[in-house]
Order: structure tokens, then sequence, then C-alpha cells
């Protein structure tokens, strides 16, 4: 940590920190087992390499994503934030967590309706957030056949981004509480997953730098995270 950071910031860069540190066991362990299994039967081709990769790269995201969030939080007084498509961006971290949603059983729904100006954001910073969110939710369902939405939408506040899926659990006094319990509770998000929800925690952490947050929000009948983006003034008068 800089010199001057203060107490409650360094307090919550521990706590963050404690987060990754436990989430990252499900990845590991997982990769372990596989190759236990190749040293057990001889045999590596009974090593699930897909599962292998998959895993490692959802656990190397985690780390990079919480890296990014130290960052922006350090950088957070001369942050420049440009302009992003959200739709563009919101289909390469589809792309991206495919694969993973097939380890779970699930299937990614991505959900563009419509055309949509440019946000001000931190382009690397909000996909890595969409990408460690959706991660995080994805472990966090109970069973196989669940569609995971990505999605954004207008309203009169801004345009909308966020992940949704049959969380009709989660509820805003929840994301609160959670907030308040994250790195001193082993299971800060009990009513929605059985982890740490680690990298919800580190999409909120990136979202606060931008200078917004992460919400319960609910869209097309399904509950999830979202968070409400500015559309850039820089195309306004073109």
């Amino acid at each position: 940590m800089v010199q001057g950071e203060s107490a409650s910031q360094l307090q919550e860069v521990t706590q963050l920190l404690r987060s990754v540190a436990d989430q990252l066991k499900l990845p590991l362990t997982t990769i372990a087992r596989q190759a236990e299994l190749g040293q057990l039967t001889g045999d590596p081709s009974q090593v699930d390499l897909t599962t292998v990769r998959t895993h490692a790269t959802a656990a190397m995201t985690l780390v990079d994503c919480y890296l990014l969030g130290l960052q922006l939080m350090r950088d957070q007084a001369t942050l420049a934030l440009e302009p992003v498509s959200v739709s563009s961006m919101l289909a390469e971290a589809a792309h991206e967590l495919d694969g993973f949603a097939k380890q779970y059983g699930a299937t990614i729904d991505l959900r563009i309706g419509g055309k949509y100006e440019p946000v001000m954001a931190h382009r690397s910073g909000l996909k890595s957030a969409v990408l460690s969110l959706g991660y995080a939710l994805l472990e966090a369902y109970p069973a196989t056949g669940k569609s995971l939405t990505l999605a954004v939408h207008r309203t009169p506040h801004g345009i909308v981004t966020g992940l949704y899926g049959d969380y009709e659990q989660l509820s805003a006094a929840q994301w609160r509480k959670a907030l308040e319990l994250q790195g001193r509770a082993p299971q800060p998000f009990s009513a929605l997953c059985n982890g740490n929800g680690a990298g919800i925690f580190v999409a909120e952490t990136i979202l606060r730098a931008m200078e917004t947050k992460l919400r319960v929000g609910r869209h097309n009948n399904k509950q999830g995270l979202a968070t409400t983006l500015q559309p850039s003034q820089q195309l306004r008068f073109v």
C-alpha cells in the first residue's frame, strides 16, 4: 500500500485479499484432482484438459481482476474514463464465460435489445467487473440447466448493464448485509452462494472506483446484480 492511504482502505483491501485467496481454493482443488486422476490411472488421457484449462482461466481471471481493482482504487482520483460500447463489451464477456458456464451445466444468454450509445467507463475495468461477477454467479448455481443472462437496457437514470438469473432470494437488504460481512464471514452471501462471493466483491470494488456501484436489479422477470452507467456526452452533437 502506498503512503497516505487510510486505515479503512487498508482494511478493505485486506478483507478483499482474504476473500480472493479463499475463493482460489475451489479452482485449484479441481485442477489438483484432475492431476491426481492422471497419476492414479497412469493414463494422461484420463485428465479432462478442458476442465483444467477452464478452471485455471477462472482462477487467473479472478487474480487479474483483483489486481486491477487495487490499481483502480489507488488511481481513483485521477482515473480517466472513456466512451465504451457496453454491447460489444458484453458480447466479449459472454464469449469468455461460455466455457465456464458449461462446466456447471449452465448457459450464457446475451440480451442486447436495441442500439446504445457509448457510456463513460474504464473499458478493461468494466469488462473485468462483468467477468468477475459472471464467474461468481455461475458458481452460485445450485443445479444444472440454468441460464445466466448478460443484458443491457435503458432507464431514465442511465444505461443499465447487469447479470441476471434465478436469484429470487436475492434482495437489497441481503446485498447490504453481505457488504458488511465481506472478509469477516465465510459465507457473507449465504442466500446466494455457498462460497465467499469474492468475485462479486471484486466487481463491486472495480465499479466503485469508476464512481458507480453494484446493486440488486431486476430485468425481464429475472433477479441479479447490475450497475447504471452514464452515456457519453461526446457523441450527443454528432
